[in-house]
C-alpha cells in the first residue's frame, strides 16, 4: 500500500468513526435518581445507557453546549451546577447557586449569547448561571408557582418554557423573567424536561405524571403524543445535535493534516 492510499484510508477512518458516534442524534433523559437514558424520537421508550455519579445529589435539568460538548446537569439536593461525562457518568462540580433556597429544577443553554439560564421553583425566577463557578443571579420572576422548565430554540432565538402548576406553554422573556401565555399543553399534567432538536425543528417534552414522551406545536401550546417513555420520574432533557461541532472540528484538522503532508 502506497502512502497517499494509506493516508486517505486514515482520513476514511476517522470520518468513518465520528460518522457512527457523534454524528448520531441522541435526546439524553435524566431522572432524579441520576439514571441517563437515550429516549427514542419516533416512540419515546427510553434506554438506560448510565448513572451519574452519586456527588450530584439528586438530578434535575439537563443543558448541553453543542459548541463546546459539555452537558451541564442542576443538583436539586445540593443547590448546585456540575458538568456530567456522557461516557463515564462522572460529575464534576462547578459550584453552588448561592443560597440553600434554590430548586433549580430548569436548565437551558442559550447557543446565541453563551449564557446557561435556570429556573428555581422557590420564585419561579430566571437566573443567570456563571458557568466558571455555578453562581445564579436574579434576571427576574414570572408570577408562576410550581415547577417551570426552559427549551431553547435556536433556530428562532426563543426561550420557550412549560409550568407544571398551569400546565401550559409559554414564551420566556430572557431580560426580565417575564413569560407569555401561548396556550395549554392539553396533555401533560406535570412537565419537565424540554429540548430543542435543531435536526428537525421540533421541540420536544417528557412528563413525569403521564410518563409520556411530546413535541410541542410552538404556535399553540398543544403537545402532541409521540409514546410512553414507561414508568420513572424523568426530570431533564437535552439534545445532542448531528454532526456535533467538536467532531466536524476534528474531522477538519484530520483532513488538513492529510493534505499538508501530500503536498
Amino acid at each position: 500500500m502506497n502512502r497517499t492510499h494509506s493516508m486517505y484510508l486514515g482520513v476514511g477512518i476517522v470520518a468513518a468513526a465520528l460518522a457512527s458516534s457523534a454524528f448520531g442524534q441522541r435526546m439524553i433523559a435524566v431522572d432524579s435518581g441520576r439514571i441517563l437514558y437515550d429516549i427514542d424520537l419516533n416512540t419515546g421508550a427510553k434506554t438506560q445507557f448510565g448513572t451519574i455519579s452519586s456527588n450530584a445529589g439528586t438530578t434535575g435539568g439537563l443543558a448541553y453546549d453543542a459548541l463546546n460538548g459539555i452537558m451541564y446537569v442542576t443538583s436539586t439536593s445540593l443547590d448546585a451546577l456540575y458538568t456530567v461525562d456522557l461516557s463515564t457518568g462522572t460529575a464534576t462540580l462547578i459550584g453552588e447557586y448561592g443560597s440553600t433556597s434554590f430548586v433549580m429544577h430548569g436548565l437551558e443553554y442559550d447557543s446565541s449569547t453563551g449564557i446557561l439560564y435556570g429556573v428555581s421553583q422557590h420564585d419561579n425566577g430566571l437566573y443567570n448561571i456563571d458557568k466558571s463557578t455555578g453562581l445564579a443571579s436574579l434576571i427576574g420572576t414570572s408570577g408562576l408557582s410550581s415547577f417551570s422548565n426552559l427549551g431553547y430554540n435556536s433556530d428562532i432565538d426563543v426561550m420557550y418554557s412549560t409550568n407544571s402548576g398551569t400546565d401550559s406553554f409559554y414564551i420566556m422573556n430572557r431580560a426580565d423573567g417575564t413569560v407569555t401565555l401561548v396556550g395549554s399543553l392539553n396533555g401533560p399534567t406535570n412537565p419537565n424536561g424540554l429540548a430543542y432538536n435543531r435536526d428537525n425543528g421540533l421541540l420536544y417534552l417528557v412528563d413525569n405524571s403521564t410518563d409520556n414522551f411530546y413535541w410541542i406545536d410552538v404556535a399553540t401550546g398543544v403537545a402532541n403524543l409521540i409514546g410512553s417513555t414507561g414508568s420513572g420520574n424523568l426530570l431533564g432533557l437535552a439534545y445532542i445535535p448531528i454532526p456535533a461541532p467538536a467532531a466536524l472540528a476534528l474531522l477538519g484538522i484530520g483532513t488538513l493534516a492529510f493534505g499538508r503532508r501530500r503536498r
